[in-house]
């Protein structure tokens, strides 16, 4: 069962980071300024060093809401309670390793880091949770990614040419403390964090957004929104920073998967099936139901940006996602179809700090 829930999960993060891959950001109309003399306008850029190491110390508040029900062995595991009211509150810090990307203009980043401090407390069916004795679908595991972007914050797609598109998402995957928000940046640990940056030079009370669209595994496109605006100044350990707020929605979708699994599961039928084998897939493509579901996601982030370094001084970002499942799947043991509903929220905030932007 726990097998099962891990690949529902990698196939949702798959299909929402999908969506944290703007395109270029473009300037949008400026807002009236606020009263004052605003800086000189700005181009901003991040500006990442070859062979350093930027260290953030970060901190994740988070709530997760779980009603299911169902039958078969789907609820017969820990792993998917009927209900669940978590709070995780953790500490720690992440190191972001750079390396020249493959384009000019690109960096490659490898992020590492964990979360040392963690608290959970909760109840899960009605039972409290305290300690070290936290759910699966609760903990947060640490984090090991590299990701490639350009120096205006655009994520940089893997290559399209790989023929699995899964890739290794049908293995493990860490708990639930980093899903639901894979299309905001910086809300999933382990991401570039801070706003996708456009082509104009920008001061106080300029804005400027991004909109996306990608496949949604179904007829309509998932759409990701990020408006950006500079709000203001301030000063940070005696860095003058732009105080930037951003706003992202990614549109509501709901993504069927039956038919991927059913060609998963008929591609390994064999020529001579037995009578009983080809009764048991024609009564999985029957009845075989695989929907995810995402009501309309929206965050909001708070960055403060040092545009004579290039370099984000702190950054929070806050998000709420509540999402859907709707299953009718072969136990992995009995192989009998066994059906359960699911509704989840999370609720999070995560900051990131500086802690030092020295070489290693």
């Amino acid at each position: 069962m726990r097998n099962r829930l891990f690949i529902l999960l990698s196939l949702f993060a798959l299909v929402m980071a999908a969506c944290s891959t703007p395109s270029q950001s473009e300037p949008g109309t400026a807002s009236p300024q606020p009263e004052g003399e605003a800086p000189p306008e700005v181009l901003l850029s991040y500006e990442l060093a070859d062979g350093a190491s930027y260290v953030y110390d970060v901190t994740l508040v988070q709530t997760i809401q779980v009603s299911a029900e169902g039958n078969g062995a789907a609820l017969d595991d820990e792993d998917i309670p009927e209900s669940a009211d978590i709070n995780v509150a953790g500490t720690g810090q992440f190191t972001f390793d750079v390396a020249d990307g493959p384009d000019e203009g690109t960096y490659e980043v490898t992020i590492t880091g964990e979360l040392t401090d963690l608290n959970v407390t909760g109840t899960v069916d009605g039972e409290p949770v305290s300690g070290d004795d936290i759910p699966d679908f609760a903990d947060v595991e640490p984090v090991s990614t590299t990701v490639v972007v350009d120096d205006k914050g655009n994520i940089i797609p893997a290559d399209p040419s790989v023929e699995d598109p899964f890739g290794d998402l049908l293995g493990g995957l860490e708990g639930l403390g980093g899903m639901g928000s894979g299309s905001v940046p910086g809300a999933e640990l382990g991401q570039f964090f801070g706003p996708p940056f456009g082509d104009e030079a920008v001061t106080v009370g300029d804005t400027w957004s991004a909109t996306v669209e990608v496949p949604g595994f179904g007829s309509e496109p998932i759409t990701t929104t990020v408006e950006s605006e500079v709000t203001g100044t301030d000063t940070v350990g005696g860095v003058d920073v732009l105080v930037i707020d951003t706003s992202t929605v990614v549109s509501a979708f709901e993504v069927d998967l039956a038919d991927f699994f059913i060609g998963l599961f008929t591609g390994f039928l064999p020529d001579d099936a037995t009578a009983e084998e080809q009764a048991q897939i024609d009564e999985l493509v029957e009845n075989l139901r695989f929907v995810i579901s995402s009501d309309e996601t929206t965050s909001t982030s708070k960055t403060l940006f040092d545009p004579e370094s290039g370099m984000t001084q702190t950054y929070e970002v806050a998000s709420l996602a509540n999402l859907g499942f709707d299953l009718n799947f072969p136990d992995e043991e009995t192989g009998e179809l066994s059906s359960f509903v699911m509704d989840m929220s999370i609720d999070q905030t995560v900051s990131y700090e500086l802690a030092t932007d020295e070489p290693a």
